[in-house]
């Protein structure tokens, strides 16, 4: 039997073994987080619908773990995990062009997707940011 050591070890339980929730440890119980497996069964496009439905109502582990036993289908499957990115610019950058834009400074950061160094240079300029302070901020 598979010792779960982390929760990608659960979720290779849910999607293949499916053994009863009530064979693992109380050690390995600890180690299940309602958010994490969410997050890891999202990554895989087929599912990401069940867990967008699933996820809006609070359950405890238990039942999690029998619903994904349940739903997902018995193969194995490897879906690549997606990690955040950096932010390119600093917190002070993203403020000064939040207050720019009129929006939340997560809204900045997916304008700066869209917009280019030499457009933020620009802004910061016009807002009366010297040369030699835009190069502090930009590094």
């Amino acid at each position: 039997m598979l010792q779960i050591k982390s929760v990608f070890d659960w979720v290779k339980q849910m999607q293949y073994d499916k053994l009863p929730w009530s064979s693992f440890s109380n050690e390995e119980h600890n180690i299940f987080s309602n958010f994490m497996i969410n997050k890891i069964i999202s990554m895989n496009p087929n599912h990401i619908e069940i867990v967008a439905e699933i996820q809006e109502f609070p359950m405890p582990k238990e039942k999690l773990y029998q619903f994904y036993c349940q739903v997902l289908p018995k193969q194995k499957s490897f879906s690549k995990y997606i990690k955040p990115t950096k932010a390119i610019y600093s917190n002070e950058v993203l403020n000064i062009l939040a207050s720019y834009f009129k929006i939340s400074t997560r809204e900045v950061t997916d304008y700066c997707d869209i917009i280019t160094k030499q457009d933020i240079i620009e802004i910061l300029l016009q807002t009366g940011i010297s040369d030699k302070e835009i190069k502090k901020l930009l590094k």
